[in-house]
C-alpha cells in the first residue's frame, strides 16, 4: 500500500468521512455518512463510467465496524483489502 499503512488506513476509517484511493488503477472511495436512527452508513464505491458500491453497512454510532470491511471481498479479482494490500494506493482523505 501507499500512501499510508494498514493500520493507518483502519484509524483514518474510524476517524474521516471519506477516502479516495485506487486498486490497480481503479477508482475507490470508502464514504461514511449519517444514515436513519442515529446510526452510520460505510459504504465503498468503485469508480469510474459506471460507479458500483461494492461494500455498504448501516451501524450504530462507535459500533466496530472495521475488520468486516478490510476483510470483504470488494475488488473484482475477490480479493478483500487485507489481501490487495500491495496494490492500494491511498490518495486523499478528508
Amino acid at each position: 500500500m501507499t500512501g499510508m499503512t494498514l493500520d493507518e488506513l483502519k484509524q483514518t476509517m474510524t476517524t474521516h468521512d471519506e477516502i479516495e484511493f485506487s486498486y490497480r488503477g481503479e477508482p475507490y472511495d470508502f464514504q461514511k455518512d449519517t444514515a436513519e436512527d442515529s446510526r452510520i452508513k460505510i459504504s465503498i464505491w468503485r469508480g469510474g463510467d459506471n460507479p458500483e458500491c461494492r461494500y455498504s453497512i448501516a451501524i450504530s454510532d462507535g459500533a466496530p465496524f472495521i475488520n468486516d470491511l478490510i476483510n470483504a471481498k470488494i475488488f473484482p479479482d475477490g480479493k478483500s483489502i487485507v489481501e490487495g494490500e500491495s496494490d492500494i494506493d491511498v490518495e486523499f482523505f478528508t
